[in-house]
């Protein structure tokens, strides 16, 4: 009798430890959320898993970019769209037909990157006289903070000469440039 009784206990205590593993399947990590319903470890699991946010890399934020007018895409892209590129230099408008400069982009966070002069591109407007060889190259021009939704809001600080900001030419990218843009 007491034969039968010591297997009865050795089989009911290896059932209890069976269940444990089945319900404590997961690791520190992977705490249960509130929100789900205790026991339901596949759904806690993949709650815990979107909520970590991945961070965005260089390759996901390179693209086109459409600046938001009202809330609405703008309808054209001459002076409305930017490229952000961290491979090289882009163009980008700064008077409407008729400046354009090339920039090049440098992450400066996760989110963020800063916009610095490269050159003149296109100088369409001849009385317009631009002392290009005088601005700084190492001093952002802009910055750009990229948003959760995908967007981009572009900060424009201007161009600068002996790392002071040009004042003479302060207004140049401020009004095309500054906003917020939307990636196509």
């Amino acid at each position: 009798m007491k034969k039968y009784f010591l297997i009865f206990l050795l089989v009911l205590f290896a059932s209890c430890e069976e269940d444990k593993k089945s319900t404590k399947d997961y690791s520190e990590n992977d705490q249960p959320t509130e929100s789900l319903p205790p026991g339901n470890i596949q759904k806690e699991r993949d709650a815990v898993q979107t909520e970590k946010e991945e961070p965005k890399t260089v390759a996901t934020l390179n693209g086109k970019y459409r600046k938001m007018v009202k809330d609405q895409p703008a309808t054209d892209c001459n002076c409305n769209c930017i490229d952000i590129s961290f491979d090289g230099p882009t163009e980008w408008c700064i008077v409407k037909d008729k400046v354009y400069i090339s920039a090049r982009c440098q992450k400066t966070g996760e989110n963020t990157a800063d916009l610095y002069l490269v050159g003149p591109s296109r100088d369409i407007d001849p009385e317009r006289k631009m002392p290009w060889n005088e601005f700084d190259t190492d001093m952002p021009i802009a910055s750009i903070e990229f948003q959760p939704d995908g967007s981009a809001k572009l900060d424009w600080k201007g161009f600068s000469t002996n790392g002071k900001i040009a004042t003479d030419y302060a207004i140049y990218g401020k009004k095309t440039l500054e906003g917020t843009y939307k990636k196509e």
